[in-house]
């Protein structure tokens, strides 16, 4: 079937549009790819109505350009830096200056404003390997940000962004009144291009996509492009329904939204603790298809078709097998291998869950204790701007190797976590530092040397022309 791949980073200089997972003969995975805590005060409560929500035909709507004014304020472009990839057998992104030439890649997503103390939500394999991230308001004023917490299962990550405060907010409306028809829109910045609007409706919702970790998402036809990924979904009265997540990499008008209702039952989780604890079952599945449940001899199509067991798991020490079909959980039916990946999502560690399945046509029962889910533990480099690691003795003044050129300074290789990562490139000629000139490689990591705890205000020559770059010495 066709290849689905993420509306991830469109990448500014050296990266290009990743897919999160490979494909298989359904649709592709969307696997893709804590971190310091953020101090978080305003109750969960206050992101959404206290009532149920009504259905989106019930509600007034507006103007179109009158929508975008509204709600455009909460969206946000999220700059992240991350080490270059490198070939087996190269230089490794932890020996920065093990060859020459080495370049960080920048990447771009989006996301949106969840409470006015700074939280932003945003997708996982947004900020993915990320060793720094800033975060741009509508306004243009920016903030670094600092992982909250991360859930890879559902592909969400929430930020807190330094020294923000007051800001505007977005209203979290719910996903569960969402129909096909109903209008949507989706603001991020595609290809890095800024805020950008698009329009659609909602084309089916509970999408299967044999995710495994998920199987219910919200189809629209609005564009949603490399960058929107992290994004937020508005239905038509400006209310967040879904998170631009995935896009059909063969066609045109079929993209994919996480639906926001499973992002609130773990945004408390994520807030308190920075991860989400699940129960294990130990086991993989997928759907029943008519054709399968001929062969399996059973009813109709129903249940979840058990694949693989996991050695020592808790599906193994229960005995059950690929072949088995599970059909009811804790007394409700199971008509689809989803419904069990939705149940078992909310299931924690040590709670304990009955099954009734099917084995050779008879049914099978079993109570079965959850194991705790592998965890997922932050990168190395993600720490608190005064907790970063400290910066190899051998590295140069600001992480900046230089060459002379014909007129100042060439720029031949950066540290990926150093203060130029980021904001200087390689190949960029330095004409000036701090309005003087530059005359030569060893003149100019000599001035970077005796200027190691200021800011830098640095002319350089990129692709034949002149800029004026700001480095911050952090």
């Amino acid at each position: 079937m066709g290849r689905l791949r993420a509306a991830t980073w469109a990448c500014v200089g050296f990266l290009g549009t990743a897919p999160l997972a490979a494909c298989n003969d359904r649709a592709a995975a969307l696997s893709p790819p804590p971190s310091p805590r953020g101090a978080v005060s305003a109750p969960c409560s206050v992101l959404r109505a206290e009532s149920p929500p009504e259905p989106p035909a019930a509600r007034s709507t507006m103007t179109l350009p009158a929508l975008v004014e509204q709600v455009r304020p909460v969206v946000v472009t999220i700059i992240t830096l991350r080490a270059p990839s490198f070939p087996e057998g190269r230089a490794s992104p932890a020996l920065p200056f093990e060859g020459r030439g080495q370049r960080v890649e920048r990447a771009i997503g989006s996301g949106f404003v969840i409470a006015e103390e700074g939280l932003v939500l945003t997708s996982d394999h947004v900020i993915g390997d990320a060793f720094g991230i800033e975060v741009q308001l509508s306004d243009e004023r920016a903030f670094e940000a600092t992982v909250v917490g991360r859930d890879p299962t559902l592909d969400v990550a929430l930020l807190k962004l330094l020294g923000a405060g007051s800001l505007r907010v977005a209203s979290l409306g719910s996903s569960a009144p969402v129909r096909p028809g109903d209008g949507v829109i989706v603001i991020g910045s595609p290809f890095g291009l800024g805020p950008t609007v698009t329009r659609g409706i909602i084309s089916a919702t509970s999408r299967p996509m044999g995710t495994g970790s998920l199987d219910g998402f919200l189809q629209t036809d609005a564009a949603i492009n490399p960058g929107n990924s992290g994004g937020p979904l508005f239905d038509a009265t400006g209310q967040v329904i879904g998170i631009a997540t995935a896009i059909h990499a063969d066609g045109r008008g079929i993209s994919f939204a996480l639906p926001i209702d499973e992002v609130l039952e773990i945004l408390p989780e994520l807030r308190e603790t920075g991860r989400v604890d699940r129960g294990r079952i130990g086991i993989s599945f997928q759907e029943v298809t008519s054709q399968l449940a001929r062969v399996l001899r059973l009813p109709g199509r129903m249940g979840a078709l058990i694949t693989e067991v996991e050695p020592e798991g808790p599906g193994s020490r229960l005995g059950f097998r690929p072949g088995d079909v599970i059909t009811s959980v804790e007394g409700r039916r199971v008509e689809h291998a989803r419904e069990l990946a939705r149940i078992l999502r909310r299931a924690k560690p040590g709670d304990e869950v009955e099954l009734i399945y099917k084995r050779d046509g008879a049914d099978r029962r079993a109570t079965m204790k959850l194991d705790p889910s592998a965890r997922h533990e932050p990168s190395p480099s993600w720490r608190a701007p005064d907790e970063r690691a400290p910066r190899d003795a051998e590295q140069p003044p600001f992480g900046v190797l230089a060459s002379d050129a014909l007129e100042g300074a060439r720029i031949e290789s950066i540290a990926p976590r150093s203060p130029a990562a980021g904001r200087l490139e390689v190949g960029d000629v330095v004409l000036d530092l701090n309005g003087a000139p530059v005359r030569g490689g060893a003149d100019l990591t000599a001035r970077l040397g005796a200027a190691a705890h200021q800011d830098l205000l640095v002319r350089v020559r990129r692709h034949g022309a002149p800029r004026y770059l700001a480095v911050p010495a952090r």
